[in-house]
């Protein structure tokens, strides 16, 4: 199905049944948002996405809500509150890709506010977060992340035009390095359509990331780094150049243009058309590149009086989106001008923004790098209270989380609820030591699903878990023994080994969370029932 298509389907039929699908959808819109926005469309699919508790799915379209925001010029509040939402959709689907590509949603959109220096909001913080995660991430696991590697290079290409947002182009090209590897990490079926909408975006953010910096080198009068720059900038491939929508290649070109000319290597007129191909450019500043490299060979030529008509025409186009650029015009244009204590002076505030521009680059590499050592001190004490095969608690936790539930006031209630795999020595001796430790795994995930902040899941050891989780005082006990028996029992086990069967016994206690231990004995008994009343039992409710 085309893009139109899926859209009109969507139009008529809501939010896929099927995750993925759905999941395809929001990415499908973020690239239509940047192009032809339907807000309501989105605000529809937002609120269904929330209603079925699919949290990676509303971090995409609390996405595209936020681009959509941006470009129509909102206030900061607006743009704030929409990207908190955004970042507590992803907190809450617990996926570090997520949280990563909202944190930099979060300094992307809010440093292009007006006045970010009046939001108190720390930008390298944000990004240091986000790029740690990122990185462990594929430090880690990367090959086996499945439908989760669609937003990681995304997450990256987020990070770098945050970064060119702020003049850190070193900075930028290194996200879009990560993003580009990252693009060959292997997709469902279903999402491998949607790499061509990072590829498209990478061709032209780089080729903008090497054109800004080379505009802010060639004023400040270093040509030759300049000339490297513009030299060693990322150019697409002929398939890459191929697959881009017809504006956006003569985007390109003008970008390329100038780089050439500033390369020394551009032929002397612009591209026969270029001109009148960019009339219906989103943005003036393609047309405003072919000025400047315009002006930059008459400057070359020693014509200032050209180079000045240029620039200026090129002024006029511009606006602060790219502002290296600008400033390069102005340079440009003021050659002309017989004041040499002004050309002195504006010479000597471009060495001064310039200095100032390396300085902040120190402190941010320094600011990623500290927060590479928060994040490995984070992760060792987590470690050090986590089960390394499932994730969920261990003893050590567990000990530790008791002794608070001992303090608790007396009108604190909580749910005790133990669980033991059913004849768990079976599996290992059928299936071996590997599909055991998977089965391991797959009911850690399955019991971590049943816990929010402040609760508790725990492998106690072998195959004995535990859950303790707080109740509200006037609450009616929930059944949470027997709806995680049925989970087990409706898990796809098969894709574990094949013929896989595995099932759960629990038993389920609750009272004041002070009388913690009483509560573990009593769920203790009722598990011990579930096991004599022939497995795959849950006793107990209170």
């Amino acid at each position: 199905m085309t893009s139109d298509e899926i859209i009109a389907r969507a139009e008529v039929d809501g939010l896929p049944a099927d995750r993925l699908a759905a999941r395809a959808l929001a990415h499908t819109l973020i690239e239509l948002t940047q192009v032809a926005p339907r807000p309501d469309l989105v605000r529809r699919l937002t609120a269904e996405a929330r209603d079925r508790g699919w949290h990676e799915v509303l971090v995409q379209f609390v996405h595209c809500q936020l681009i959509t925001y941006s470009l129509d010029g909102a206030g900061q509040d607006a743009i704030r509150q929409c990207s908190d939402v955004m970042l507590a959709a992803a907190e809450a689907s617990a996926d570090e890709i997520q949280i990563g590509l909202a944190l930099a949603a979060r300094a992307l959109f809010l440093v292009e506010a007006p006045r970010p220096e009046a939001l108190t909001q720390d930008f390298g913080e944000l990004l240091g977060r986000a790029v740690a995660m990122l990185d462990d991430t594929m430090a880690a696991d990367a090959a086996g992340l499945g439908p989760r590697a669609i937003e990681l290079p995304m997450a990256y290409v987020e990070c770098g035009q945050a970064f060119h947002r702020m003049a850190l182009w070193e900075l930028e090209e290194e996200m879009y390095a990560k993003a580009a590897a990252a693009q060959e990490l292997p997709l469902p079926p279903l999402l491998r359509p949607l790499k061509a909408l990072t590829a498209r975006v990478l061709v032209i953010n780089r080729l903008e990331g090497a054109t800004a910096m080379a505009c802010a080198l060639f004023e400040i009068g270093e040509r030759e780094a300049a000339r490297y720059v513009a030299t060693a900038a990322v150019r697409p491939t002929p398939a890459e150049r191929a697959d881009l929508p017809p504006i956006w290649g003569w985007e390109v070109s003008a970008l390329e243009h100038l780089l050439d000319t500033v390369a020394g290597v551009a032929p002397d007129a612009e591209p026969d058309g270029l001109v009148g191909r960019l009339a219906n450019s989103t943005w003036p500043g393609y047309k405003a590149c072919l000025c400047l490299a315009s002006a930059i060979r008459a400057h070359d030529r020693g014509d200032v009086a050209a180079a000045a008509r240029h620039a200026d025409e090129a002024v006029r186009l511009l606006d602060d989106y790219k502002p290296s650029f600008t400033t390069l015009a102005m340079h440009l244009a003021a050659q002309a001008s017989d004041d040499r204590a002004a050309l002195r002076y504006g010479r000597h505030l471009a060495a001064l923004r310039w200095e100032t521009r390396l300085s902040v680059l120190g402190s941010a590499r320094s600011r990623l790098a500290a927060a590479r050592v928060l994040r490995q001190g984070e992760q060792l004490n987590r470690q050090a209270y986590l089960d390394a095969l499932t994730g969920c608690a261990n003893r050590h936790a567990e000990t530790r989380h008791l002794a608070r539930l001992r303090r608790r006031d007396p009108a604190d209630r909580l749910v005790v609820v133990l669980v033991d795999v059913d004849h768990f020595k079976s599996v290992n001796d059928t299936f071996g030591h590997a599909a055991g430790d998977e089965v391991l795994r797959e009911i850690g995930t399955v019991l971590q699903a049943e816990v929010r902040a402040g609760d508790l899941a725990v492998r106690r050891g072998g195959d004995e878990f535990m859950l303790l989780v707080d109740l509200p005082p006037d609450a009616t006990v929930p059944l949470i023994a027997p709806g995680l028996v049925a989970a087990v029992s409706r898990h796809d086990w098969s894709a574990v080994a094949p013929g896989l069967r595995v099932g759960v016994s629990a038993g389920q206690a609750a009272g004041p969370a002070r009388e913690v231990d009483d509560l573990i004995h009593a769920a203790d008994q009722n598990l011990y029932r579930a096991k004599h009343a022939g497995r795959g039992q849950a006793v107990g409710a209170a």
